[in-house]
């Protein structure tokens, strides 16, 4: 099927069901194919541009448009279907919550920083193959890591390093030795922090072991931000 995306305003990729490859769209989509694409629309109401996704799988002839919940079911029993037939799990497959015996895995397919899959493994999509020891079995002979589980969730505090950063709430830079607080997120396994100002920040949300760096802060601006945790 033919995608004519706009270059100035649209953008996407699909998704093969049975090798995972996300490959960018530029005419020709395959059958079968998940498809995610992108489009910048201006919002008079608010003044602001967003981004608006499509999902959907390619039917025939047909793009049929779905939700990211109905797609990601399709994505669950292609990943099972995968990893029968390849015994290991897809590129870019991750376990996303620890094993649990007789319960169905929880895997997730990140496809980007902003579009990930959450998917549900079960016995049913495994031919009546235990998800916990299929999947444990794969983690042990895979030498690179496969687990989200362990990853680092704690938000960072601390003083801005440079100016370059710009706060991922209101877009402006965060000036040096300003305080700033940043969102853990990965991007290829490795552990990034999307910074943001402190005023841009709903502090009262968070409980103070959740987030790390406090006690490094000098003792005027520890004792702000701890009043304002507890407040």
């Amino acid at each position: 099927m033919k995608i004519n995306l706009d270059s100035d305003n649209e953008w996407g990729h699909f998704i093969d069901p049975d090798s995972f490859q996300i490959v960018e769209i530029t005419d020709e989509v395959p059958d079968r194919s998940f498809v995610v694409f992108k489009e910048r629309e201006y919002i008079d109401d608010i003044d602001r541009t967003v981004i608006q996704t499509t999902y959907g799988i390619v039917d025939g002839n047909k793009l049929q448009p779905m939700n990211k919940r109905e797609l990601s079911k399709l994505m669950s029993k292609a990943c099972a279907k995968y990893i029968i037939d390849f015994e290991k799990l897809p590129p870019k497959i991750m376990v996303e919550k620890k094993l649990i015996t007789d319960k169905p895995a929880r895997l997730a397919f990140i496809m980007s920083n902003r579009d990930t899959f959450h998917l549900k493994i079960d016995k049913t999509a495994l031919e009546g193959g235990n998800p916990y020891e299929i999947i444990n079995s794969i983690m042990e002979n895979q030498d690179f890591k496969t687990t989200m589980y362990d990853r680092e969730e704690k938000w960072k505090i601390e003083y801005a390093k440079s100016s370059r950063a710009k706060c991922r709430k209101c877009g402006s830079n965060i000036e040096k030795d300003t305080v700033r607080i940043g969102e853990p997120h990965y991007f290829e396994d490795h552990l990034n922090y999307r910074w943001h100002h402190e005023k841009c920040i709903f502090l009262q949300r968070f409980e103070k072991e959740n987030i790390k760096g406090l006690d490094l802060l000098e003792e005027e601006d520890r004792k702000r931000i701890e009043e304002i945790l507890d407040s």
